[in-house]
């Protein structure tokens, strides 16, 4: 049998423990050890999770994955199923910097479909989406708030399904576990980022101009992207996407851009809707405003136009987007039809009158 000693007072007591005992305590520890997804070894005493956080062991939730600083994944993912990440981050030259820099963005862009962003800070259980998305598909389906284990999430009233979900918050922790969670057969991407000067911000807030120049030709203008803080990167490109729209092509709601099945502000959107991209453009070109000039364009049907923003350090963001409606007419005539109809009757009836005059003076001077 294995003893221990514990010292009470100034004598040392020995405590005896039997070798069941012995072997059910390594055994307990063992199976309750944190490699680094709960905690670091020796930080803290282990603790059984496998009742509090019940919904990780769900058939429709997949085992967690690590996401690295900077790293982009991308995945598909079935509905009514939940994808796990573990974030962790212990730079010391990021967790150094002013309030207003030190922070983590999370970035989850649908390529396709409808996806949920569930993040907890600090320590487990991962988000649960079901214990506030409930009897998914059914006539007695309900969302409520909050939802269990979440610090920061989408919103889930369905005003904003097929919208891309961007965090930007304080970086106040070491580690952050994330869950993404879809209502329908979708396709997503997810960056985590905390070196924040290096993920490109689209210039005034996404907005892109257009005006036809010519009757198969429009030009797009908008503001150059921006770094917060400045000096981390800079933009490397600019690309230009182009697409003309079916008669039936109509936007869910004002908030999303187009609807979960075809969606065209995101990344991977784009890509997913579009042959390729229409041209690419350089940042020497903005002076002070970028600007581009697209051909081909057929009159009287509706286009989208967007552009994504490529950083030296390779991350993409895209703008708001822009949906046109190409309306040019070219004016053969000066005036309408109408007019000219009044115009030739009256001009006939006055020559008319003038002829007569003439015979009259001719019969009457000889």
């Amino acid at each position: 049998p294995g003893s221990l000693l514990l010292a009470a007072g100034l004598s040392l007591v020995p405590l005896h423990l039997s070798n069941a005992q012995t072997t059910n305590k390594t055994a307990t520890t063992a199976t309750t050890q944190d490699l680094g997804f709960a905690g670091q070894m020796g930080d803290y005493s282990p603790q059984d999770l496998s009742q509090v956080c019940a919904h990780q062991t769900y058939p429709q939730v997949e085992a967690s994955v690590e996401i690295q600083d900077g790293q982009t994944v991308y995945k598909k993912i079935m509905k009514n199923q939940t994808h796990r990440y573990f974030f962790r981050s212990y730079n010391v030259t990021t967790m150094n910097q002013p309030d207003q820099f030190r922070k983590l963005i999370i970035n989850l862009e649908p390529c396709k479909g409808i996806v949920y962003l569930f993040v907890r800070k600090t320590r487990q259980c991962y988000p649960n989406p079901y214990s506030c998305i409930t009897k998914l598909g059914t006539d007695l389906e309900r969302r409520t708030k909050p939802c269990a284990w979440t610090s920061f999430m989408s919103e889930t009233d369905r005003s904003r399904d097929g919208s891309p979900t961007f965090f930007e918050v304080p970086l106040s922790s070491t580690k952050y576990y994330i869950s993404v969670y879809a209502t329908e057969n979708s396709a997503y991407t997810l960056t985590v980022l905390a070196d924040i000067g290096a993920f490109p911000r689209p210039g005034n807030s996404g907005k892109i101009d257009a005006r036809q120049l010519r009757e198969l030709q429009v030009q797009l203008s908008w503001d150059p992207a921006t770094f917060i803080p400045m000096g981390i990167s800079d933009v490397k490109r600019y690309w230009v996407y182009s697409s003309m729209l079916l008669e039936n092509d109509d936007r869910a709601n004002m908030a999303v851009f187009m609807r979960p099945d075809k969606i065209m502000n995101t990344v991977c959107g784009l890509l997913n809707n579009t042959d390729r991209e229409y041209i690419q453009t350089l940042p020497s070109s903005c002076n002070p405003k970028c600007n581009t000039t697209i051909d081909g364009v057929i009159t009287d049907k509706r286009y989208v136009f967007n552009i994504v923003v490529e950083s030296s350090r390779g991350y993409r963001m895209a703008y708001a987007g822009l949906i046109m409606r190409t309306d040019w007419e070219v004016i053969r005539q000066a005036t309408s039809d109408k007019t000219l109809k009044v115009i030739g009757a009256v001009s006939g009836s006055v020559l008319g009158m003038v002829v007569i005059i003439y015979f009259l003076m001719l019969k009457l001077y000889g």
